[in-house]
């Protein structure tokens, strides 16, 4: 097992470590109550992403660090930056990075990016206890990640059932053929191709072409991960992709509007 597969090992570990603390703060029978009488409107993820007749989509992620590289946006102010990605008309919708040990993400960041646009919100985190659906929606996301790469096929299945039951879209993301035979068993509406790879962090942008031939027509798709140019883009527009997953690039820039604009016009 090399370093970086450690660095994931971690993640998880204390992933269910903050998750047993959150259940003794909060149970989850009192999280289940509180939305319960929860005035929530749902904003459709899926239809936002699918391609458009002259592009295809952009999710921008709002992302402060890496476990590799650590901070990588100084001014990480959540509402500043989803309003930029809303005013750049190009943007479809958001990922918030939630994970807060290795990403220093917040969950609060859900709200503050809701609030601060009308675009649908995706929560990005390592989604490994129902617990974490309830919160996510609470935190007023609109769809979840869940990583077929560290879910097995019954917590993947159970996952996505509660996750529809309570009106949450799922992005199902795979990064091999293994993940996503398991995905395509659930018929799913959205899959997002990672072309990072989880077990040693190595990004290949090459592998959203070696996984869409497998994906039925009807999918939703996006590419997550590798994204820096305008040959990028169009690389992953002619294989016929609805959406891509930018962070990096866009959290690295000084002014993500001309950093939107430099990539798709």
């Amino acid at each position: 097992m090399n370093e970086l597969h450690l660095v994931l090992k971690k993640i998880l570990e204390k992933k269910f470590e903050t998750i047993k603390h959150k259940k003794e703060i909060l149970p989850e029978k009192e999280i289940f109550k509180k939305i319960e009488k929860h005035n929530y409107v749902h904003r459709d993820f899926k239809n936002s992403i699918k391609r458009k007749k002259e592009r295809i989509s952009i999710i921008g992620e709002c992302k402060r660090a890496t476990p590799q590289r650590g901070i990588i946006r100084q001014d990480y102010n959540i509402e500043k930056i989803v309003k930029e990605y809303s005013l750049t008309k190009l943007v479809d919708a958001v990922s918030v990075l939630t994970e807060e040990h290795f990403f220093y993400g917040d969950l609060y960041h859900l709200v503050l990016a809701r609030q601060s646009s009308n675009l649908p919100i995706l929560r990005k985190d390592f989604i490994i206890d129902e617990y974490q659906i309830y919160e996510s929606l609470y935190y007023e996301a609109d769809a979840i990640l869940l990583i077929s790469t560290i879910l097995n096929k019954e917590q993947l299945k159970d996952f996505y059932i509660k996750a529809k039951s309570l009106s949450l879209e799922i992005l199902f993301e795979v990064h091999s053929l293994e993940d996503l035979e398991k995905v395509l068993e659930l018929n799913p509406e959205v899959v997002g191709i990672n072309n990072r790879n989880l077990e040693n962090f190595v990004v290949d942008i090459k592998n959203t072409e070696r996984l869409i031939k497998y994906i039925p027509k009807g999918v939703v798709v996006a590419s997550e991960s590798g994204v820096f140019s305008k040959n990028d883009i169009k690389y992953l527009s002619d294989l016929g992709i609805d959406a891509v997953l930018i962070g990096s690039y866009f959290m690295e820039s000084s002014n993500i509007k001309d950093a939107v604009e430099n990539l798709i016009l």
